[in-house]
């Protein structure tokens, strides 16, 4: 079934399709913390599972950073990016247009929230690896689980999904300490002009604080095991950012 915009009033991920938030993406990312930490443990995931990336999927693949990064290690010889911003697959073009270097890559506008897409991609697929960063957080539980689903059936046997995450935190301490620790990556960000109170004012009133409907990792592992993954857990977690995978498994 086709998501319908319209039919959904409270839909707040929408912010994502400006052009105005897309060209934010970038600086913003900058203020991330344990960004390099994050990819560094995807692939830790990926060479201690043996496996050899030629075939990726990007799901929510933003201006396709992720993609970037998975090719710096894996010889990557084809990409299918997954984003329903137009505007993030216009910088995720810019990134691997001639003469760039990379993977020869797909662009696949979809919305996490339908199916409408899924044939596209199962069409170029089976996929080695499977990749999202902080994507998949904006869309109902519902709708996370049945996309965990579909990406099992995506990828070849062995291959392995890799999801970095913004998750849910377990009590009001652990979100408040998040907060902190996202103010203090942003003012690092921006060096020593930067000021606390000016950030953290900014932080907090930022375009796209609403449109995260957060589940706890614990939760989401459980989907992953009995959705039919193998090798199921979270790799990395401090505070509300996590990096945890499942495995298709070989037979």
């Amino acid at each position: 079934m086709k998501a319908d915009d319209a039919s959904i009033p409270t839909r707040t991920d929408l912010i994502w399709r400006r052009a105005s938030v897309a060209s934010e993406y970038h600086a913003s990312r900058k203020g991330i913390p344990f960004a390099d930490a994050h990819f560094a443990v995807m692939h830790q995931l990926l060479d201690a599972a043996g496996i050899t990336v030629r075939n990726l999927l990007d799901l929510g693949a933003g201006d396709g950073i992720a993609t970037t990064v998975v090719a710096e290690r894996q010889p990557v010889e084809r990409a299918v990016l997954v984003d329903f911003s137009p505007p993030m697959m216009d910088l995720a073009r810019e990134r691997f247009a001639p003469p760039n270097v990379g993977p020869a890559a797909q662009f696949v506008v979809g919305d996490f929230r339908a199916s409408d897409w899924h044939a596209e991609v199962a069409a170029a697929g089976p996929y080695d690896a499977v990749v999202s960063r902080f994507a998949i957080h904006h869309i109902p539980d519902e709708d996370k689980r049945a996309l965990y689903g579909a990406v099992l059936g995506w990828l070849a046997p062995g291959g392995l999904f890799v999801n970095i995450e913004h998750v849910a935190s377990a009590s009001d301490l652990y979100h408040q300490a998040h907060e902190q620790l996202m103010i203090h990556g942003i003012m690092a960000a921006q060096g020593d002009e930067a000021d606390a109170e000016q950030v953290a004012a900014t932080y907090r009133a930022r375009q796209d604080s609403g449109a995260n409907i957060l589940a706890p990792v614990e939760v989401q592992l459980a989907w992953l095991r009995e959705l039919g993954f193998g090798d199921v857990d979270c790799a990395f977690k401090a505070f509300e950012l996590a990096v945890f995978a499942g495995r298709r498994p070989s037979s």
